[in-house]
């Protein structure tokens, strides 16, 4: 039977849901983070918690390391990074609550811990293969966003706010790639900026399977929601701009930030929202606004850059976003705000037929699982 492994972070859900549906294919897949994530769907199994002792994760950090070295099957790196913490040139913010001499210490072992685990991946035969998947910040590099954000400096600080560098992206896509039998991209704009031979790959959601179009209503308040996890990255104070000229123009409407709830509690937030605005930068939209489109809600992000020509034409052509950036935002608000019922259903309808089109997940794990196979049976794909 073949042995899949997805580890070491959980991000969007996309691990958990692929890796559930790959063993519905008969794949003996599990998945694995580092630490548990409220605000997505959970792991299989967790090797370190937020009450660990820092001792006890790396101990069994290394143990993983170890046991994926010397196992057969597939291991599937998700989120852009190895098993290893990778650290960019400037400071995390999550360093800061150490001295500076742990930091330098921790980040010694992390270089000398990640030169054994791509030593280990490459003593690899042909009965093992590695997978990666990028999802956004963990591959996006300032030349990813549309040339007016690279030239005010707003996609430099965006890449550094994790204290990262293009050049420490760089270099860690470089040692990612020379282990990687294949690459996967959730977000079109990074393959722009990965190797030759990276796709493109839908998110693994259950969104679809669930689909309904909750009640709509067409008088008092209209509630436009928003899920800053980051907000320069999402254009938020753009957003509160926006909903503040709206309501001094006399519109009987209120944004509702949906942020630090977990999964299920934000998940209700969604279900009373009459529009949902994803975000005004990166050009592509994220898991969450597919389980907003679920609901039968409309969708507004702004859909935009060179990394839309590696998504399938038709996909594009059914895509039922709501395109708009900074300057559009308002009057698409105010678009959905005067749609009636039919309209609004309408738009509601094209987005299920969206998600159970492009976002099946059996669908996206039985072309993964393929891969897989493909790969370990002679390696006959043009792989990475």
């Amino acid at each position: 039977m073949l042995s899949v492994l997805h580890c070491p972070e959980q991000v969007g859900s996309h691990p958990a849901i692929l890796s559930k549906f790959e063993r519905k294919l008969g794949v003996s897949s599990l998945s694995v983070s580092e630490n548990s994530n409220p605000y997505a769907v959970e792991s299989d199994k967790n090797f370190g918690s937020m009450t660990s002792s820092m001792l006890i994760t790396e101990i069994l950090r290394i143990k993983l390391i170890l046991t994926t070295s010397f196992s057969d099957g597939i291991i599937h790196l998700n989120n852009g990074r190895f098993i290893t913490p990778f650290f960019g040139e400037g400071v995390h913010p999550k360093e800061h609550n150490f001295p500076s001499y742990i930091r330098k210490l921790f980040r010694f072992y992390a270089k000398c811990l990640l030169q054994t685990e791509i030593a280990l991946f490459r003593l690899k035969g042909d009965r093992k293969a590695a997978f990666l998947t990028f999802q956004g910040s963990d591959a996006r590099e300032t030349q990813c966003f549309i040339d007016k954000y690279q030239e005010n400096g707003l996609a430099n600080d965006i890449i550094g706010r994790s204290g990262k560098t293009n050049k420490s992206i760089r270099s860690k896509k470089i040692k990612l790639s020379g282990i990687a039998d294949k690459i996967y991209s959730l977000n079109p704009d990074l393959l722009t900026v990965l190797p030759k031979g990276a796709e493109f790959l839908p998110y693994a959601t259950e969104a679809p399977l669930n689909a309904k179009v909750m009640p709509i209503k067409q008088c008092g308040e209209f509630v436009v929601g928003h899920a800053p996890t980051h907000r320069m990255v999402k254009g938020t104070d753009c957003i509160l701009d926006v909903i503040e000229r709206l309501k001094n123009r006399g519109y009987n409407i209120r944004l509702e930030l949906i942020e630090n709830l977990q999964r299920v509690d934000a998940l209700k937030k969604f279900e009373q929202i009459d529009v949902f605005v994803d975000q005004l930068i990166i050009g592509w939209f994220g898991v969450v606004s597919l389980e907003v489109m679920a609901l039968g809600k409309p969708v507004i992000c702004f859909v935009k850059g060179k990394g839309l020509k590696f998504v399938p034409k038709k996909m594009l052509a059914e895509l039922p976003i709501l395109n708009a950036d900074e300057t559009s935002l308002e009057n698409k608000i105010i678009e959905v705000y005067n749609m009636n019922v039919e309209q609004k259903t309408n738009q509601a309808n094209k987005g299920i037929e969206f998600l159970k089109t492009w976002y099946d997940p059996q669908k996206i794990a039985d072309k993964v699982v393929t891969d897989y196979k493909a790969v370990l049976s002679g390696r006959t794909q043009n792989c990475i």
